[in-house]
């Protein structure tokens, strides 16, 4: 029987060729052991299972994740690196100890993830980073405000904090796919501090050469060395690389972790020190009565004010009242459903772009959805559009649930989900829509748009469409 604090992840059985409900705990007590050594201290193994169930939850549908890339209808599959074979024997060969230790840390955090604005982050991990994590953007070319640069010293001693890797040249050639030139005995290759400040004569042969710490005479290399020739160069076979550290840096150390953890830090110390400003809060499971609990949505009514520049009808009705009348009633039937909502603009005021990007770019809500009214030459054009910015798929997703669910609950037509470069769409740093609710230069939309009933079934529709786009 299912208590109502557990969750159950949907994972693809490859072997059963079926979709199971898995309790999520379960999959965490494997996991744990694709992310550190069970060995770690109680404390470091907490955070591990946290980060196990924050990218777990991150993923699921159910709280807005995109499930499995490779099997749709489900979160995961048992094909995944972390659920592999070789974790899989692992997990099988646990002592009974070991087993007991990993369930005590699940039950004593459960359900709890690490959050941003009450969203799961992508918590990121590596072994051993060697003095200092790295940034986000240096890493995955996006900026992560707590994915930032922590110093470390805590992984000094380490197993992994050096070593070398050993490589021949024509191995390095293959796998960066680049060419060296072809070097003839009378050029001069330098590798400094170690060969350098090669000197020759006009006929091509050394005269001096320092190698090392020492210099030489070109005559006493040959006599040394045993070559047939002060007519040499010398060119590397193998490369040395030596490392410090191991992993991408990014997140958490797991050795600094564990150090951290030996001196008597606790997860919750681990985890905020490596994340940036998060919070560690339990997950809630979401309710049918209220599917957008958690969410955060920023509604813009466009234009406002006395330089407002919108659309004004035949009959004198203008864009910029009727997109405020909708984003308030779309307000209230987002709050019906627990959904959290913020207006760019509650009034008939002139709030800039720029204005509008900044407060979007500082609450960071889970979509920033632009509401504006259409027009054109032709009064007879009448319809939705909906623009999304380049390859944003989760804007394309709920843009085709709103559309969708326009499209059957009203009788205005749907002319479309498309890319569009609009200042908004491509300032503001969360999935965003800009939605043209319909043409106000047709006369018979236009005495439409003057009844509230009209406006209150358009903001119902476009909330069916968004409980839709995180129903999946």
């Amino acid at each position: 029987m299912r208590k109502d604090k557990d969750i159950y992840i949907k994972m693809y059985n490859h072997e059963k060729g079926n979709i199971d409900e898995i309790l999520i705990d379960d999959v965490i007590e494997i996991i744990i052991l694709s992310q550190c050594p069970i060995d770690f201290n109680i404390e470091a193994l907490k955070a591990n299972a946290i980060i196990a169930r924050t990218n777990l939850v991150r993923k699921m549908k159910i709280f807005g994740g995109e499930g499995s890339s490779y099997h749709r209808g489900c979160d995961i599959c048992n094909g995944e690196h972390f659920l592999g074979e070789d974790i899989l024997e692992k997990y099988k060969s646990l002592s009974e100890n070991n087993l007991k230790k990993i369930r005590e840390v699940i039950k004593s955090t459960k359900n709890l993830i690490i959050t941003v604005n009450n969203k799961p982050i992508d918590a990121r991990f590596h072994d051993v980073c060697g003095g200092s994590t790295e940034n986000s953007e240096n890493v995955i070319g996006t900026k992560s405000f707590y994915l930032r640069r922590v110093l470390c010293d805590y992984c000094k001693n380490a197993p992994n904090i050096q070593n070398k890797v050993e490589m021949d040249i024509e191995e390095l050639s293959k796998r960066l796919n680049v060419k060296f030139s072809t070097i003839n005995s009378t050029e001069n290759i330098d590798i400094e501090n170690f060969i350098q400040n090669i000197d020759r004569d006009q006929l091509g042969r050394v005269s001096k050469i320092k190698i090392g710490d020492k210099e030489f005479a070109g005559i006493d290399i040959k006599n040394e060395l045993g070559i047939d020739s002060t007519r040499f160069s010398i060119i590397p076979k193998t490369i040395s690389i030596k490392t410090k550290g191991k992993g991408d840096g990014l997140g958490v150390c797991q050795w600094g972790a564990n150090e951290m953890a030996n001196l008597g830090k606790s997860y919750e110390e681990i985890l905020q020190y490596y994340y940036t400003g998060v919070k560690i809060k339990e997950i809630e499971k979401p309710c049918i009565n209220k599917p957008l609990k958690g969410r955060i949505f920023m509604i813009d009514p466009g234009h406002g004010g006395s330089s407002s520049q919108d659309i004004i009808g035949i009959n004198g009705l203008r864009e910029k009242d009727v997109v405020l009348d909708t984003a308030k009633i779309l307000k209230e039937e987002l709050e019906k459903y627990s959904g959290k909502v913020i207006l760019t603009r509650g009034s008939d005021e002139y709030i800039t772009l720029n204005q509008r990007v900044k407060i979007a770019n500082e609450i960071r809500p889970d979509f920033f959805i632009s509401l504006h009214l259409n027009s054109y030459h032709n009064p007879s054009i009448n319809g939705c559009e909906i623009y999304h910015y380049k390859n944003d798929r989760d804007s394309i997703n709920l843009a085709l649930c709103i559309m969708n669910s326009i499209s059957q609950n009203t009788d205005i037509i749907n002319r479309g989900v498309k890319l569009a470069d609009f200042f908004m769409l491509r300032e503001v740093r969360v999935s965003a829509l800009h939605i043209e609710l319909e043409y106000l230069t047709n006369p018979d939309i236009e005495k439409k748009l003057m009844e509230k009933e009209f406006l209150q079934k358009i903001a119902e529709s476009i909330v069916k469409g968004i409980i839709q786009y995180y129903k999946y």
